[in-house]
């Protein structure tokens, strides 16, 4: 839906900031305790100057990703022409998946290529194999979490900047 560029701002830092915790989060729970790619420092069950580096990292993607209208128009259109506004719940996880889906490919393979090759010293090859590993868990993740919280905090975006919702429209 059309928002002021104010409003589309609050709403894509407010709600990346979620996106970014749960993708970290995530992806270092796996990276330590799944597929045993990284190694906390002795005495130590989690690495926080990585986690802290990625969610940064993430968080800003993240919101520049939020600032691009046409990813937000796609998964609207494409909601569209499954579904209409007025299905509520059903219209909002059919706008969520291509939007989502963006979302997680880039950010999935980004931090990940930044945690191994950048910080690790890896191969560029090792991004690919770790984007595989990690992508469906931080598809349905990042899908659950903006699923949840894209709605409130759009309303709350929009009170903030006093950018009111347009009308619907409706399919006939």
């Amino acid at each position: 839906m059309p928002m002021k560029t104010s409003t589309r701002f609050v709403k894509a830092a407010i709600l990346d900031v979620c996106t970014a915790l749960v993708l970290c989060t995530l992806c270092e729970w796996l990276a330590l305790y799944v597929f045993h790619t990284a190694t906390p420092a002795p005495g130590e069950g989690w690495i926080w100057p990585m986690f802290w580096i990625n969610f940064v990292f993430a968080w800003c993607v993240a919101t520049i990703i939020g600032m691009i209208p046409g990813v937000v128009d796609m998964g609207f259109n494409w909601a569209m022409k499954r579904s209409n506004p007025s299905e509520g719940a059903k219209f909002g996880a059919l706008v969520n998946v291509p939007i989502n889906t963006v979302y997680s490919v880039i950010l999935c393979y980004l931090v990940g290529t930044l945690d191994a090759c950048v910080l690790g010293g890896a191969p560029f090859v090792a991004s690919f194999f770790g984007f595989l590993q990690n992508i469906i868990p931080v598809w349905i993740a990042c899908y659950v979490v903006t699923f949840l919280l894209q709605g409130p905090i759009e309303n709350f975006a929009r009170k903030v900047c006093n950018d009111p919702a347009p009308a619907m429209p409706q399919m006939h």
